[in-house]
C-alpha cells in the first residue's frame, strides 16, 4: 500500500468510536431545553368488552425533551391523527420510555404521544407527534 492510501485510510474511520458516541450524547442530552411530566397510560377492561385508558396522578417520570414545530411532511402524512387537532413534535433521547398514548403536559394542557415513522438507521433522539387532548 503506498504512503498516501495509508494516510487516507487512518484518517477516515468506517465506524464512529465510542469516545465519539458519547461526546455526541452528551451534547445532543445538554441541548433538550424542556422537563415535562410524562404519564404512562394503563389500559382496563370495564367488565363489559370496553378498554378505558387511566393515567395516574403523578407523573411516571420527568422527560428530558425539545418542542417543535412539525413541517408540513409530517402534518399531511399524519393527518388522519391530528384530525384538527394542535399537534407538535416531541424530541428526546431514546434512553427515555416514552410510548404510544403517553401523555405529557406542555403548557399547561395534556397531549397524547403518537409514534412517527423515519427512515433513519441511527439516531441520537427520538421524535414523536404529540397533539391536544380534547
Amino acid at each position: 500500500m503506498c504512503g498516501m492510501a495509508r494516510i487516507r485510510q487512518e484518517r477516515m474511520p468506517g465506524l464512529l468510536t465510542a469516545a465519539d458516541i458519547a461526546t455526541m450524547q452528551a451534547t445532543v442530552a445538554s441541548a433538550l431545553d424542556q422537563s415535562l411530566p410524562y404519564y404512562d397510560k394503563t389500559a382496563v377492561n370495564d367488565g363489559y368488552g370496553h378498554t378505558t385508558e387511566t393515567y395516574p396522578n403523578t407523573p411516571t417520570f420527568m422527560l428530558a425533551c425539545n418542542i417543535f414545530a412539525p413541517s408540513a411532511d409530517v402534518l399531511q402524512a399524519y393527518a388522519d391523527i391530528i384530525a384538527g387537532k394542535r399537534a407538535l413534535m416531541l424530541r428526546y433521547l431514546p434512553s427515555s420510555d416514552v410510548r404510544e398514548g403517553g401523555r405529557v403536559t406542555y403548557q399547561g394542557v395534556n397531549w397524547r404521544v403518537q409514534p412517527v415513522e423515519t427512515a433513519e438507521s441511527y439516531t441520537f433522539t427520538n421524535d414523536v407527534l404529540i397533539t391536544v387532548v380534547t
